[in-house]
């Protein structure tokens, strides 16, 4: 069906034909005061961009927008109350995304990002001190403020000059500065506050986590700092984004976080911002693997199937019947719920590493390997877990038996406010 030539001509005027450039639109602050249609009728019109959630949309490096003379890379555009653009977050450069960049094209791409900044503001940038205790990473910053926006651009690298990784730039945008201030270690909820949190449907017998924010991963390995920061954006830390934890995890954006390092990661990280880990599945990463390869061998010893040692299990463990033998029986899922049911009754969310592939699941983008998920709830009635993914819209609340939810798992974890 052709379009009419009066819709064209429409479009043309209301700026069809600049589809995709926010330049204009962010300089005269224009961009801010337009609602979600008027904006996918105009400079949104022609982009392609996926919901994260209802309030949030991500818009990838090849999805069509610019702000020249900018490198715009993922962008997350937040939308508030009235269905207008609340703040926008652009990754210039990330790691994740873009792979490692050295000091010489890093530095080269700060400068050429300051000065387009200000040619579009019209403004010189002031230096901002950042705090490590609210961003986790060390940052050089700078702030644009003019009367149509605020930009706040922030650089994180790791190591020298030989050992020098680039480590992300990202733009925070918004039409004032109480649009981009995001909260920090001081700001993390209460444990008690967190219980308001809970739901319960009599009628299911759901009971569940209200109030997740979603974070997309996008296609880089980020499950661990994706989910972890929608932990932190929970307790109201929504300044802890998942470059920074992919920063602090050595995250890698093909390989993601290795199961070895990860509890060791997790602990750093509660360190830095006064939250309490705790592995529900062992002491420590050694002893959960070898208490794994202990209930996966006696299993595997009654059905004449092949036995998993400290070397091989990430391969050979991974026998469906073996593994429901070992961890999906009715004793040891009634001990793995109870531990459930006791953090999210108090409004925690549980990090669930497992392993993908095990039970067929329609209409996820990995279909084996490690993953790392959060447990948002359960029902005792039919015997299963409510849990999200951090791929965006479709994953924020789905449910699993909880005989294969506990056999496909490789270890649970607890991220406890100290307060």
């Amino acid at each position: 069906m052709k379009t009419p030539i009066v819709l064209l001509s429409l479009l043309s005027a209301v700026g069809m034909l600049h589809a995709g450039d926010l330049t204009k639109s962010v300089q005269s602050g224009d961009f801010w005061s337009k609602t979600r249609n008027e904006l996918s009728a105009n400079v949104l019109a022609g982009v392609r961009y996926a919901p994260v959630d209802d309030s949030t949309i991500r818009v990838p490096r090849s999805g069509g927008l610019t702000m020249k003379p900018l490198n715009f890379g993922e962008t997350v555009i937040t939308w508030n109350e009235e269905e207008c653009p609340d703040n926008m977050v652009i990754m210039v450069y990330n790691k994740g995304d873009d792979g490692a960049l050295d000091k010489e094209a890093y530095e080269a791409m700060l400068a050429e990002t300051i000065e387009g900044l200000n040619e579009i503001t019209g403004v010189k940038g002031k230096a901002r001190r950042s705090s490590k205790k609210d961003t986790g990473v060390a940052l050089k910053s700078w702030v644009w403020e003019w009367e149509n926006g605020v930009v706040q651009l922030d650089a994180s690298y790791t190591g020298r000059k030989k050992d020098f990784e680039g480590e992300f730039l990202r733009l925070k945008m918004g039409p004032d500065k109480e649009s981009i201030s995001k909260g920090g270690a001081a700001d993390a909820a209460n444990r008690r506050e967190l219980k308001a949190n809970v739901k319960t449907d009599e009628e299911s017998g759901d009971v569940w986590i209200d109030g997740v924010t979603m974070v997309d991963q996008g296609d880089k390995g980020y499950c661990v700092p994706a989910t972890v920061a929608r932990v932190f954006a929970y307790y109201g830390m929504d300044g802890v984004d998942q470059h920074a934890l992919a920063q602090l995890c050595n995250s890698s954006g093909e390989e993601g976080t290795s199961t070895a390092t990860m509890q060791t990661a997790l602990e750093d990280i509660s360190r830095k911002f006064h939250i309490r880990v705790q592995c529900l599945d062992g002491k420590s990463p050694t002893e959960n693997i070898l208490n794994f390869i202990a209930d996966y061998n006696k299993a595997a010893k009654k059905l004449r199937k092949e036995m998993a040692t400290p070397q091989n299990w990430v391969f050979v463990a991974k026998d469906k019947a073996v593994l429901l033998q070992a961890r999906g029986n009715k004793k040891y899922v009634k001990k793995w719920m109870a531990a459930i049911k006791k953090n999210i009754d108090m409004g925690i969310p549980v990090l669930w590493s497992v392993q993908l592939g095990i039970f067929p699941e329609a209409g996820i983008p990995q279909n084996a390997g490690g993953h790392m998920r959060m447990i948002i709830g359960y029902n005792l009635k039919e015997q299963k877990i409510l849990y999200s993914d951090s791929w965006g819209a479709g994953h924020e609340k789905k449910s699993m038996p909880a005989n294969h939810a506990a056999a496909m798992t490789n270890s649970r974890y607890i991220l406890r406010p100290s307060r």
